[in-house]
């Protein structure tokens, strides 16, 4: 019986990638995006270096990826270690039927809440998942109580302490295929 030749894993194309504005973004959008995930400190000479495009010619991208809303701000990417008596929490949540037709309101307290650090909305058993900075979890009752103060809107709400973060930033897989 002959051998079977081994089969080479072979990168899908990349797909159309576009802005919030419709703008399409090509390759070296992509590699700009990828360079400051990495860290957006970088002075504009070394952006431009890094991407092999002039400084100008960089300075024209940035403004333009910012204008076209592909870059919301730029942050620093704090150890929260730093933060040991406020841990984090994940907390899903489900909503009761009367709370997904009035999401708006329970969206617009999370968005108000200063201890809520995300916020996702879920497909499946959980509509919503929050990361939540709390002293202690008891604080959560309280919480829960600013969000929902009629409370008609959550049904459930799992809290579940984060004990360590494994991994916290990765560039999106889109930007690891390099083409150059």
């Amino acid at each position: 019986m002959p051998a079977e030749t081994p089969r080479r894993l072979v990168a899908p194309a990349r797909p159309s990638v576009y802005a919030p504005s419709g703008m399409r973004l090509d390759e070296t959008d992509l590699k700009l995006l990828r360079v400051l995930q990495e860290g957006a400190r970088e002075p504009i000479k070394t952006l431009a270096e890094r991407i092999a495009l002039s400084h100008n010619g960089t300075l024209h991208r940035l403004n333009r990826l910012e204008d076209s809303g592909a870059i919301l701000r730029y942050m620093a990417d704090i150890d929260e270690g730093i933060f040991g008596t406020w841990p984090f929490y994940w907390v899903q949540i489900a909503l009761t039927q009367y709370g997904r037709a009035n999401r708006s309101r329970l969206e617009a307290a999370i968005n108000a809440a200063p201890e809520i650090t995300q916020a996702s909305e879920l497909v499946g058993v959980f509509d919503l998942k929050l990361r939540v900075a709390l002293q202690k979890p008891a604080e959560w009752t309280q919480l829960q109580a600013q969000l929902d103060p009629s409370a008609d809107l959550i049904q459930t709400a799992h809290l579940h302490p984060i004990g360590r973060v494994i991994k916290q930033v990765s560039p999106h897989p889109l930007f690891i295929q390099d083409t150059a």
